[in-house]
């Protein structure tokens, strides 16, 4: 797949074999990205490595690789009840406003929707800007509470149709 700027990343589901590299991956995220994120510099990389790369029939993870095969993103769900899911996506430092995020949530989008998921919410951080326009411009979400420093975020998986025309890279 190709990114905004022509370059191309490989996107798959990730298995519990991806545990080290993401480890690795999100150990190399810079502290305002973990913060972003995380919600603080500080997360336990490891832990989340762990959780990122756990399958079941309540979630699913995408891991994203770049042409030498490093991870550069990933996004995951975990079902809150039956038609609804939180997403998380994180993306390396240097491929940030790329698309990446967007194509991400996307390829999460229509794997969920397959799954009778009907709605995404996301934890965002007010000052998360970069993330709350990804969920605004690419599929129409709205914020549906506050609480302290955090925004919730909602939008419908059939949504990843809206990004998909918004986004798709033009003919060459």
């Amino acid at each position: 797949m190709r990114l905004r700027d022509g370059s191309a990343v490989t996107v798959r589901v990730a298995t519990a074999q991806d545990e080290p590299a993401l480890s690795v991956f999100l150990a190399g995220l810079c502290l305002e990205a973990r913060r972003m994120r995380f919600f603080t510099g500080a997360a336990d990389m490891a832990y989340a490595a762990h959780l990122a790369s756990a399958g079941g029939a309540d979630r699913c993870g995408l891991i994203a690789h770049d042409e030498t095969g490093a991870t550069v993103g990933h996004a995951t769900y975990v079902q809150l009840d039956a038609t609804r899911a939180e997403v998380a996506v994180e993306v390396a430092d240097h491929l940030h406003g790329r698309g990446l995020g967007t194509l991400l949530i996307e390829r999460l989008a229509v794997i969920a929707e397959r799954r009778g998921i009907t709605h995404f919410v996301a934890e965002v951080l007010s000052d998360n800007h970069a993330m709350l326009d990804v969920f605004r411009e690419g599929f129409d979400a709205r914020v549906v509470g506050h609480e302290g420093s955090e925004e919730r975020v909602e939008f419908f998986t059939s949504a990843w149709r809206l990004a998909h025309e918004r986004f798709a890279p033009g003919p060459a």
